[in-house]
């Protein structure tokens, strides 16, 4: 890492690095996407799922990360899912907390299941 580089900074540059075949940066993310695929693999024998979306800020490094991360996860599970990056990029997190809490505004505005609010008196 150069003087002063910012720890935010960090995997920004260890990733645009591996894009460009230094070897220290590669081996760098072939060993964050080994541990990456330990942490998923847990979940994945847990709930079975059919796709991992890998979503957050590393999903702007996706053409670097995505390969060893399916060839870390494979034999790891009995079924391996197919992994993808979200479209949705760093934006993910917002966008689902946006649409849980629209859910919740629907749920309780429009369901004529449950009794309407009573007004404060």
């Amino acid at each position: 890492m150069p003087e002063g580089t910012q720890p935010e900074e960090a995997a920004a540059f260890v990733f645009a690095r591996a894009r460009t075949g230094d070897p220290a940066a590669r081996w760098a993310v072939e060993q964050y996407a080994h541990d990456l695929a330990e942490g998923i693999a847990a979940l994945v024998l847990t709930v079975d799922p059919d796709l991992v979306v890998v979503g957050g800020g590393v999903s702007r490094s996706g053409d670097v990360l995505l390969e060893p991360l399916r060839r870390h996860l494979d034999p790891l599970c009995l079924e391996p899912p197919d992994v993808a990056v979200s479209a949705l990029g760093d934006q993910a997190v917002v966008t689902g907390a946006v649409r849980h809490a629209i859910d919740h505004v629907d749920a309780h505005l429009y369901d004529i299941d449950q009794p309407l609010p009573r007004p404060a008196t």
